[in-house]
């Protein structure tokens, strides 16, 4: 894969969205990415080290954890930048899919 191509499928996706969408979502992507990259390893890095779990029992450790703190601040984090970037990302593999059709179309029955 070379930049002509992801251009040229960056170019295809600007066709579909409004210049404030594309602003939107980068803007948000970017805030995400940095927040996840700078801070939230930092600040909620390896939670579980410092757990004491009052059993010797295998396995406990996790659970009682996960008991205690349901949702990790960092695998929110990352949960929220998979369901930011999804929406965006089947939009680019389908338009790769139609200019792909497109391209094994014109041959067999010439442009347009």
């Amino acid at each position: 894969m070379n930049w002509a191509f992801l251009r040229g499928i960056l170019n295809g996706v600007s066709k579909y969205s409004m210049a404030l969408g594309r602003i939107w979502l980068s803007v948000v992507f970017i805030f995400r990415v940095l927040v996840y990259a700078v801070a939230a390893e930092e600040v909620w890095g390896d939670e579980q080290k410092d757990f004491i779990c009052n059993t010797c029992q295998p396995g406990c450790p996790n659970v009682c954890y996960n008991e205690l703190f349901p949702a990790s601040h960092v695998r929110l984090w990352a949960l929220q930048l998979i369901l930011v970037t999804c929406p965006s990302l089947l939009v680019v593999m389908h338009l790769v899919y139609r200019q792909e059709r497109k391209r094994k179309h014109r041959p067999k029955h010439g442009p347009d």
